[in-house]
């Protein structure tokens, strides 16, 4: 950049890593015990945040979305579909990234999952990796569940996150089982399986045995941060990653270092691999800002394009949720007292700050369900909902999105596959302010059980792309909705709400003329029709965005290979939530680590070759 004065950092690293996020973490903890002469520099925007109350109290996770120290605070642009609203997405500004900031809920993907995005998006040489059966591993040696006990082993190889269940299951809890049993769906299996329809009450990333969260950051980074092959930089923002003049013998381009910005002053730093970790809205900006992406979007931000990769920005994915709140019997315990009550919130902080215990010790939400089309409507009209998917993945002329309909089409087929994760939520939930008196309190009277259907797959997809200057925020399109399929899906799940207040489970439960949240719903909410139209007010974001550098095949759209090295690189790999092609059926986050655990055995691979 001409005029712009840079600091040459003295030293080389044999890895930099851009971000400090959920991947970051883990992949840094793992390569400094694995490769132990190797020097890896983690350059994070954010600050690190280590024993903060804050981010340690798993029931203040809410408090942090919003709160600039805490969070990056991305908004989407205005959604047509959602009648032009502006989606907040909270991202972690912090040492751990996002799962220092999330609600904590562990789900997992399944096999097919994998095994259909080998076979579809994916060159056949990466089925030993990628497949169900390759990842096995990846997802269980991320995470310890237990009552909080430690695992075994030297820091770095066997740092895990902690996972739990509460202590005990409440009514709630227990009820939303038993309705779906009554729906006729048994209970489904928490973890890394084949597909089952059904509710479980999964695992939350919270260490029992203290009562804290427990993240990437404090589980990874942080018990390395004293071995001396790990440097560790806060408040570096990157601007790019520099390319050696030229390319390669092989034709590719050789990363040389990376250009951050750091109080005030401007640096490069030289490295022999580079593993951008920044995120869903900012690994693929720097990618551009480096001069890989469109030609489109490059020659509008006026950088030179050293290598075209259309696929950059692209494919962004998002499970957007619609769900309803019903007034529970007074006697009921739920959170909404606590969210309303200045005295109640005093209570539950004592008693936390002196037992680790109760309300502040516990995640948002535990009860959760994966349910197919096959529970939602007769056979005919999932015979006719079915036609109208296979009709809009054969008449699709994009290769990449036929490609992607394909493996979402095989979901919906499958009976015990989900088309929503559905999830309870033991407190109000306001998802129409826009459409609400502005005098009106956002914590109303009453205890509320909440259940939320969110898209599994969405067919629907956006893009996100840079500014032209690294501390403006990205502009975010996820067009949500624009696929009708997604409307059509999603509707039916709300639907399905609906009949699961309606079973026996909670006849005790839910007052028989109480209140309904949002107020613009209709009571009930009995057609199909009817769902359609509450979703474009009512439709929310679970925060799970992911796909901008998608790991496909370089024809359909792809950003990296297999082995997660970015298009027309040689020593250039993206790991984080950009990288999954198709967004799993839960939350995102088992995932993430679980790819970061598969970058790990790549690197260490390429390393034991010589490569």
């Amino acid at each position: 950049m001409p005029g712009k004065k840079l600091h040459a950092d003295a030293d080389t690293y044999d890895f930099v890593l851009i971000g400090a996020g959920t991947a970051s973490c883990l992949i840094t903890s793992r390569l400094s015990l694995h490769l132990r002469n190797c020097r890896i520099l983690v350059l994070e925007a954010g600050e690190h945040h280590r024993d903060d109350p804050k981010l340690q109290t798993p029931g203040l996770f809410s408090f942090l979305h919003g709160d600039p120290a805490y969070d990056w605070q991305y908004s989407t642009a205005p959604e047509p579909g959602l009648n032009d609203r502006r989606l907040k997405h909270p991202r972690g500004k912090v040492v751990g990234g996002s799962s220092a900031i999330n609600s904590h809920s562990v789900v997992f993907p399944n096999y097919e999952w994998h095994d259909r995005i080998v076979d579809e998006l994916l060159p056949k040489s990466a089925k030993a990796d990628w497949s169900a059966q390759g990842m096995k591993e990846c997802y269980s040696r991320w995470q310890n569940e237990s009552s909080g006990s430690k695992a075994n082993g030297d820091a770095g190889s066997f740092n895990r996150v902690q996972t739990s269940h509460p202590r005990t299951l409440d009514v709630l809890q227990t009820q939303w089982l038993k309705a779906f049993e009554e729906l006729g769906h048994a209970t489904s299996p928490n973890g890394f399986v084949s597909s089952c329809a059904g509710a479980v009450n999964v695992t939350n990333a919270i260490d029992s045995s203290k009562g804290e969260r427990s993240h990437a950051g404090a589980a990874f980074l942080d018990p390395v941060l004293s071995r001396g092959n790990v440097t560790l930089k806060t408040g570096a923002k990157v601007n790019k990653i520099v390319f050696d003049e030229g390319s390669s013998t092989d034709g590719t381009l050789h990363a040389k270092g990376v250009e951050y910005r750091c109080d005030g002053e401007d640096y490069v730093v030289n490295a022999r691999e580079i593993i951008l970790c920044a995120g869903t809205f900012e690994s693929p900006t720097i990618l551009e800002r480096s001069g890989i992406g469109s030609k489109q979007v490059l020659e509008a931000a006026s950088v030179p394009i050293l290598y075209e990769l259309p696929g950059v920005g692209e494919n962004l994915q998002d499970h957007l949720n619609s769900g309803l709140s019903c007034e529970t019997q007074d006697h009921i315990p739920t959170r909404d007292e606590w969210l309303r009550n200045s005295e109640t919130r005093k209570a539950a902080e004592l008693e936390y700050e002196k037992s680790r215990t109760g309300r502040l010790s516990e995640g948002a939400a535990y009860s959760f369900a994966f349910t197919p089309l096959q529970m939602l409507d007769t056979s005919s009209e999932i015979d006719e909902l079915i036609a109208l998917v296979k009709r809009a993945v054969d008449k699709e002329s994009n290769p990449s999105l036929r490609a992607q309909f394909s493996v979402i089409q095989k979901a919906i087929e499958n009976p015990n596959e989900a088309t929503a994760t559905s999830f309870m939520i033991r407190s109000q939930r306001h998802t129409d302010v826009q459409s609400l008196p502005k005098d009106t309190p956002s914590v109303v009277d009453g205890n509320y059980l909440t259940i939320v259907a969110m898209l599994a797959h969405p067919f629907s997809r956006g893009s996100c792309h840079s500014s032209s200057h690294p501390s403006h925020q990205p502009e975010i399109k996820f067009n949500y909705l624009s696929h009708p399929l997604d409307t059509e899906i999603l509707a039916r799940h709300l639907v399905l709400i609906e009949r699961l207040f309606q079973q026996p489970a909670y006849a005790d439960i839910i007052k028989p003329d109480g209140r309904r949240l949002p107020r613009t719903f209709p009571k009930p909410v009995s057609s199909i029709a009817d769902a359609k139209k509450i979703l474009p007010v009512n439709a929310a974001t679970n925060y799970h965005p992911c796909g901008t550098c998608s790991m496909m095949r370089e024809d359909l759209g792809g950003v990296v290979d297999e082995r997660l090295k970015v298009y027309g690189t040689k020593n250039l790999r993206v790991c984080d939530a950009s990288v999954l092609p198709i967004i799993p059926r839960g939350n995102i986050l088992t995932a993430v680590y679980a790819f970061a655990e598969k970058a790990v055995e790549l690197i260490c691979r390429e390393a034991e070759a010589g490569v």
